[in-house]
């Protein structure tokens, strides 16, 4: 009978290759906060290869002041948040209705950094009304939240 044994450097190998296969599934893994996105709608993760990347950086929004969303409620027509919000980067249909995916830009509050959020604008089946909006991350969510509380 022939028994297998390792070494110290053949294990330690085994185990980082193992942690290192499993870091793309984990990184491609995007939790979904339970208080900004109840639902669980998708977003589309940014994907770029070499040649794609170019100033300004790929992942980047639309500079807008976080009080603007105030205007966007339930009930609100399609023609309306395309006038407030401008035309969506993309259009497509989610498990709750058409839905319009943004990118804003904002200044964080006391800095010259900008946080760049995804924005969710989910319509009634015939595209007359939002049904609900949805923030990507509850960071943003927030953001807005104490900007329109002024």
């Amino acid at each position: 009978m022939h028994s297998f044994r390792t070494n110290p450097v053949s294990a330690l190998v085994l185990s980082l290759t193992l942690v290192a296969g499993a870091l793309p599934a984990a990184a491609r893994d995007n939790p979904v906060d339970p208080v900004s996105n109840p639902n669980k709608l998708e977003y589309r993760d940014v994907d770029a290869r070499r040649p794609d990347f170019r100033e300004p950086f790929l992942r980047d929004g639309v500079g807008t002041q976080p009080s603007a969303f105030r205007q966007i409620t339930a009930g609100l027509a399609a023609a309306q948040v395309q006038s407030l919000l401008g035309q969506p980067l993309r259009e497509s249909q989610g498990p709750r209705g058409p839905e319009w995916d943004y990118n804003f830009k904002f200044r964080l509050p006391e800095s010259s950094n900008y946080l760049v959020c995804q924005y969710k604008v989910v319509f009634d089946e015939g595209k007359k009304a939002v049904r609900e909006t949805v923030w990507r991350r509850k960071q943003c969510m927030d953001l807005v939240s104490r900007a329109t509380a002024k």
